[in-house]
């Protein structure tokens, strides 16, 4: 059976090669996508969720978290109990952003003293757009707040208030250190797509088709040797872009990349499925292709790479949460970024290996179905 797969597979090799524009596609147009693209165009965020960690426990503290928790941008989803638990529902991923009060802001912050009252923030800026927005509307509501107090007859005098901001994962707000691994995924989809798209459908115009029916291949082995060429070529992108953003925009690796391969190779299968599908469901090669372009207008809307998915309606983000590239964008993030472990990255690896199977029955059926 293997033999049989190998020889399949570079059957498959040997007519990629003939095809020139072919290869030029799959070899130059990733990397220049990558090169080109440098910006995300995503704009706008509401309901980032905060972890407050109030040390002084007092009304004014409260006042600061309830004046947050009004913002449509932000929402107070935790409440840690020591820096230890708040650092690690950052890292997980769970909130956006940490705010620290620490203990005496009360008292500070009516001292009217030299020093005023602090406040520290701590950023997720693996996320660009909630690097960007945090420390405009924190900045906004300590304004609000000292305005409030100051026009409060009889209030205290308030002192100052300065709020010291800390990003992780992204010190400096690069902006490219955010797109560059969603457009690799993206580039990575849509290459895959293509080549998986066309496999079926290419043998059927070329009138080729029957002939392997009629061949000693088994149905399992003639999809697994149709799917193999697309898988490897996939995962050859994966490696080839992951240097250019390694090497050519100094972008780290904080987590393992081993973890990110076996990632991306569930992500490359994935969208082999989805493609094998289209190719099975097309009856020419510019069906297949169209079918291609509009699912991936629907990925890259549904991915969270315009628009976080938390920001979309309900009914959009039910459908990107069936979304394999949506998966594996954040997981991608999460692993070069903020150095995600295998437990904070399972339920995405799961969600595509879910993904794949389903796919996988539903295209085993209507080729078994075609060679009746």
């Amino acid at each position: 059976m293997l033999r049989q797969v190998l020889n399949l597979t570079w059957k498959e090799f040997i007519q990629v090669r003939r095809d020139h524009f072919l290869v030029i596609f799959l070899v130059m147009v990733p990397t220049m996508l990558l090169v080109l693209l440098s910006r995300n165009t995503a704009t706008g965020v509401r309901d980032m969720p905060v972890a407050l960690l109030d040390f002084d426990q007092t009304a004014t503290s409260r006042e600061l978290a309830t004046t947050i928790d009004q913002t449509r941008e932000m929402k107070i989803a935790y409440y840690p109990r020591t820096r230890e638990e708040l650092a690690s529902l950052i890292d997980d991923g769970k909130a956006e952003i940490g705010l620290v009060v620490p203990p005496g802001y009360e008292r500070t912050f009516y001292a009217g003293g030299p020093e005023p009252a602090q406040v520290q923030a701590i950023v997720d800026g693996s996320s660009l757009l909630v690097g960007r927005n945090a420390s405009q509307v924190i900045e906004g509501v300590i304004g609000t707040l000292v305005q409030r107090r100051l026009a409060t007859p009889g209030a205290p005098e308030a002192g100052g208030l300065k709020v010291y901001t800390a990003a992780l994962f992204n010190p400096s707000f690069d902006n490219q250190w955010f797109a560059i691994p969603s457009m690799l995924a993206f580039i990575i989809y849509a290459v895959t797509l293509v080549v998986a798209a066309t496999g079926f459908v290419r043998e059927r115009e070329l009138g080729t088709l029957e002939q392997l029916m009629i061949t000693p291949l088994k149905g399992v082995e003639l999809m697994l040797g149709k799917a193999l060429p697309a898988i490897m070529i996939g995962m050859a992108n994966f490696f080839l872009l992951m240097v250019v953003q390694s090497y050519g925009y100094h972008i780290p690796i904080r987590g393992s990349l081993i973890l990110l391969s076996a990632c991306a190779l569930l992500f490359v299968i994935a969208a082999v499925t989805e493609g094998t599908l289209i190719s099975l469901v097309a009856h020419t090669q510019q069906q297949a292709i169209l079918f291609v372009f509009l699912l991936a207008i629907l990925e890259v809307t549904f991915s969270g790479y315009l628009l976080p998915v938390e920001n979309m309606p309900l009914v959009m983000q039910a459908l990107a949460r069936v979304s394999a590239l949506q998966h594996f964008m954040a997981t991608m993030r999460s692993i070069t970024l903020r150095g995600a472990t295998l437990p904070m990255v399972l339920p995405n690896m799961l969600a595509m290996v879910a993904f794949t199977g389903v796919l996988a029955f539903a295209g085993w059926r209507l080729f078994n179905r075609s060679i009746e």
